[in-house]
């Protein structure tokens, strides 16, 4: 039921986006991923002021699930195109069955079922998973503290990404508590979401080869679930702790950001850069290292394009599609210093 209103969820929403970008939502996963970087950003956005004003985590669920259900509503009106989409992409369907997409699928099936049974918990557990517990049972949203239950002032490096909010969100909307819905069913969220991912930079490295594509996507795999090394690699977020913010930015985050600079390179559209504005939004949810991360690595990449192409131009608008993460970086400075 959650992979349901995740992945409709966000299907419908993608397209809904990408009608008002005018960005083609070709294929099925780029609208899943676009739909799922829209509702991180929504989240945020919608998260702080009432984080700051004291507003009840009730209230917040309620909100953001009207605002969610308008935006689904929305992509149900363009049935039609999406059903000409999906028409099209059932005819290729032949052509993404290359056995290196057979195999990934199935390693893919093996992680989830291994970290089902096999699950790890760590320290980290006891203050991002009770953050969410917290919300759930007293109604707050992060002015409990998660380690020892009391009523405090928020700790200042963590308020502008409140990342345990969205599963507290699903636990809220299922009846399930917060710490079954991270360690056992967030995972078949986030693990397929970030293939999703993967595929989608497979498609634009190798175009005009599926058979590449398939071997690019299951080497993904095999890199995640045998060269991790230590537990605080980002290869490992993947396989032991998908729940966690950070995890989430190293696996979906950072290589969404790498998808859409093949995109900005191949096409220039007014368009994609308000994508990577929204995915930089999202990421500011999971992570405070994403507030930081994302103008850096796309500074960095614009930087060099710009002096590829000479024009200035790409370093100015990727600027411009970090600048949420700009502000929050200036605000976040404010309320630690």
């Amino acid at each position: 039921m959650v992979m349901g209103l995740f992945f409709g969820g966000t299907f419908f929403s993608g397209h809904v986006v990408c009608k008002i970008t005018k960005v083609r939502a070709e294929g099925v996963l780029f609208p899943i991923v676009v739909g799922a970087m829209s509702w991180w950003a929504l989240m945020e956005i919608l998260l702080l002021p009432m984080t700051m004003l004291h507003g009840t985590f009730e209230g917040f669920v309620v909100l953001y699930s009207v605002v969610l259900v308008g935006i689904f509503i929305g992509g149900l009106l363009g049935w039609k195109g999406i059903a000409r989409e999906l028409k099209i992409v059932s005819r290729r369907a032949k052509e993404y069955l290359t056995f290196g997409h057979v195999v990934a699928f199935l390693l893919i099936l093996y992680q989830l079922v291994y970290l089902h049974h096999h699950m790890y918990l760590e320290w980290d557990d006891t203050y991002y998973v009770n953050l969410a517990n917290e919300a759930v049972n007293s109604n707050w949203i992060y002015w409990v503290y998660p380690e020892t239950g009391a009523f405090a002032d928020f700790d200042k490096r963590y308020v502008l990404s409140l990342w345990p909010i969205f599963y507290a969100w699903l636990s809220k909307i299922f009846g399930v508590l917060p710490t079954i819905m991270a360690h056992t069913i967030l995972p078949w969220v986030i693990i397929p979401l970030s293939y999703m991912v993967y595929g989608l930079i497979g498609g634009k490295l190798f175009a005009r080869d599926k058979e590449l594509q398939g071997m690019f996507l299951a080497m993904a795999v095999l890199l995640h679930l045998f060269m991790s090394g230590e537990h605080t690699a980002g290869l490992t977020f993947l396989s032991i702790t998908p729940w966690v913010g950070k995890g989430v930015l190293a696996t979906v985050l950072i290589p969404m950001l790498f998808y859409h600079m093949l995109r900005m390179i191949k096409r220039e559209k007014k368009g994609e850069w308000i994508l990577l504005g929204l995915t930089a939004l999202g990421g500011c949810l999971l992570s405070s290292m994403g507030i930081m991360l994302t103008p850096v690595f796309v500074g960095g990449t614009m930087l060099l394009f710009s002096v590829y192409r000479k024009k200035v131009r790409y370093l100015t608008h990727g600027m411009l599609a970090c600048l949420p993460c700009l502000m929050l970086g200036v605000y976040y400075l404010y309320l630690t210093h």
